[in-house]
């Protein structure tokens, strides 16, 4: 990616990434195998595991502490969805990428309620954070870059006292012609 003046950081924003959380290896071997099941298998480079389940617990520390200990049992369970699905004796840690995919969208498609909620978490937070990557944003053919060097200016703008055009603003949508 071409580095934009625009997007550079601003010193005077005073905004740091948390450190990720620290969890146990076991834990860790969770969220990595969780995160191979999850996200497509294209494209992927040799580091797309490790940055996902990095991000993921990046994104617990801004979480509530409770929280985000619930969300790390949750993953924990999660990893144990053979055993308590009836369908084998082995963790999803223990099984090929397959298998555990297949595991995994078999609770998205339970017909009890709880079990599909039990997905929305890993789901969004792993998805999310892939989504965000450049190599997946030239596969999907997504450019961001200019949107967001937009809303940058844009806030320079209002820093600056200039009130913004109507075009501008995201929330009004476009007046067509009658």
């Amino acid at each position: 990616m071409v580095p934009s003046p625009v997007l550079r950081r601003h010193p005077d924003d005073s905004w740091t990434l948390a450190a990720p959380r620290k969890v146990s290896p076991r834990t860790q071997r969770v969220l990595l195998a969780l995160a191979d099941a999850i996200i497509p298998a294209s494209p992927r480079t040799e580091t797309t595991l490790e940055d996902v389940t990095r991000h993921a617990l990046v994104c617990l520390q801004y979480m509530p502490q409770s929280s985000a200990r619930l969300f790390l049992v949750g993953m924990r369970l999660l990893n144990w969805a053979p055993l308590w699905r009836l369908r084998g004796l082995r963790p999803l840690t223990r099984l090929s990428r397959d298998k555990a995919r297949r595991h995994l969208i078999a609770v998205t498609q339970s017909r009890w309620l709880p079990v599909r909620l039990s997905m929305y978490g890993p789901l969004g937070l792993f998805m999310s954070t892939y989504f965000d990557q450049d190599y997946a944003h030239r596969a999907i053919d997504y450019d961001p870059v200019p949107f967001i060097e937009a809303r940058i200016e844009l806030r320079r703008k209002w820093v600056e006292g200039v009130e913004p055009e109507a075009e501008e603003e995201i929330h009004h949508l476009p007046v067509v012609p009658r």
